[in-house]
């Protein structure tokens, strides 16, 4: 193996086995598991929710279906150490597909190698496993395929089921027609045929019509970025701070960027800076949106390079090393030696251990020890899936669907944990009889207490109680 080779088995192996290592957050993941699972047994999409008790029955626009049924299908083949490979899978792909971008823009294997590998440090906050990671491997295959449009025309026609597909797992789906748009702006401007390619980019808009919602899923994805329950109370769809790791790796990414835009030695085209321009705009609008950003960023460096080089990059000649190849070996051993089946069960989760992250195992095992067939479980907010994952028939009050509950609800919801005057009066009506509250929720367990709550189970996680008279 090459130095080159090398450099780009890196680009692609190091983002699949950081992958690997990492937990899985319960945060939107489980949710997204019992879903999917509801669909397939039912043979139907949730319309409606059934999984608090708060917002029970509630209209539930369930848009991600599909990414629920592929994950749910997962984890029943496989389990937890399936979804694990799968989330290095998907991650593998996104990077080899914008390595793959990169070389087509006409850069060098190392060069290539770097913009990938700068590509996911600036995005691997995003590579949680959910929907929006089956969204992302779509969105770096959109941007091969428009790379490799005038090399294969008829390649980027894949972009329309590739968006039918992708509006029916994730709401960034908007991103696949937009694309094609902007790459027919570049056709324009460089007076290339560019007919065909308007073409493509309005048949993938039509093609993300064809969804179980039909048209309405465009009025769903613009309206969970605008939506003021979501924007003001989610820190992911707050505008990308400067205060946050994530924030700074991706204005330090854009500041990069500005630098080798000023620093060339001709101006770039205006779709060019509006390709750049847009992105940025996405990401610094939400957190949530950094995870484009680098990625289109590293393809549209990569045109940059290759313009300045002329496209005449000639790569240089190397002499195959055994210590690469005994490299690229011993990545892929320790990777198979870290996978999650060698691990210990954690008892509490039913996990292998480190698996899942943003789950309380003691918590878990002491709520499902105690609950009965009429309990309703009082929760915080991050914890919510998770809980309705593990103990489906319990019903709790909050999840990640943020946008599923009534501002009302948030607000009695919030009312209840700070302890404005009425809380305890909430709690009856919503007949609550188990509380979980986190180890910073130490007023509140007080209240609880206060109020005749007892308390059943308490670890560095936080505390379980139930009212006085369940007890």
């Amino acid at each position: 193996m090459t130095f080159g080779r090398l450099w780009m088995f890196l680009a692609v192996a190091l983002p699949a086995f950081a992958a690997l290592l990492a937990n899985l957050s319960s945060v939107d993941l489980t949710y997204h598991l019992r879903a999917g699972a509801l669909a397939v047994d039912s043979r139907a999409i949730p319309s409606a929710d059934t999984f608090t008790f708060t917002a029970a029955g509630a209209p539930w626009v369930d848009q991600q279906w599909g990414a629920q049924v592929l994950l749910a299908a997962v984890y029943r083949a496989a389990g937890w150490t399936g979804l694990v490979v799968f989330r290095a899978a998907l991650v593998a792909t996104i990077f080899a597909a914008i390595l793959a971008a990169c070389r087509g823009q006409g850069v060098s294997r190392r060069t290539a190698a770097g913009l990938t590998l700068g590509a996911f440090v600036v995005s691997a906050v995003a590579l949680g496993l959910r929907p929006q990671l089956i969204g992302m491997v779509l969105f770096a295959l959109t941007l091969l395929l428009v790379v490799r449009r005038r090399d294969h025309p008829r390649w980027v026609w894949l972009v329309v089921p590739i968006t039918l597909v992708w509006a029916n797992v994730h709401g960034s789906f908007f991103l696949g027609p937009l694309v094609v748009g902007l790459a027919w702006l570049h056709d324009v401007e460089d007076r290339a045929p560019a007919a065909g390619t308007l073409i493509v980019a309005i048949a993938a808009a039509i093609a993300a019509c064809v969804t179980p919602f039909g048209p309405a899923v465009w009025l769903y994805a613009a309206g969970l970025t605008t939506n003021p329950l979501v924007t003001s109370r989610i820190t992911e769809w707050q505008s990308t701070s400067l205060r946050t790791v994530p924030g700074l790796l991706f204005y330090g990414s854009v500041l990069i960027v500005a630098v080798l835009l000023a620093r060339r030695g001709r101006r770039a085209s205006w779709p060019t800076l509006l390709w750049f321009a847009l992105f940025f705009a996405i990401g610094a609008y939400a957190i949530r949106g950094v995870a484009w950003w680098p990625l289109a960023a590293a393809v549209g460096v990569a045109g940059l390079l290759a313009e300045d080089a002329g496209r005449a990059v000639v790569e240089r000649t190397e002499r195959p090393r055994r210590l690469n190849l005994a490299i690229a070996g011993a990545l892929v051993l320790v990777a198979v030696a870290l996978l999650p089946a060698w691990r210990p069960l954690d008892a509490g989760l039913g996990a292998p251990a480190g698996v899942v992250g943003n789950a309380p195992p003691g918590i878990t095992a002491a709520v499902r020890s105690l609950a009965r067939a009429d309990d309703r479980l009082f929760n915080p907010q991050p914890w919510g899936s998770w809980f309705e994952f593990a103990m489906p028939s319990l019903p709790v009050a909050i999840d990640s669907r943020i946008e599923v509950f009534p501002a009302s609800v948030w607000d009695e919801y919030e009312a209840v944990t700070s302890g404005v005057t009425g809380w305890q009066a909430t709690l009856d009506g919503w007949r609550a009889t188990i509380v979980v509250a986190g180890k910073e929720d130490a007023a509140f367990v007080q209240r609880l207490t206060d109020a005749g709550w007892v308390t059943r189970y308490a670890d560095a996680d936080g505390s379980v109680l139930v009212r006085g008279d369940r007890a």
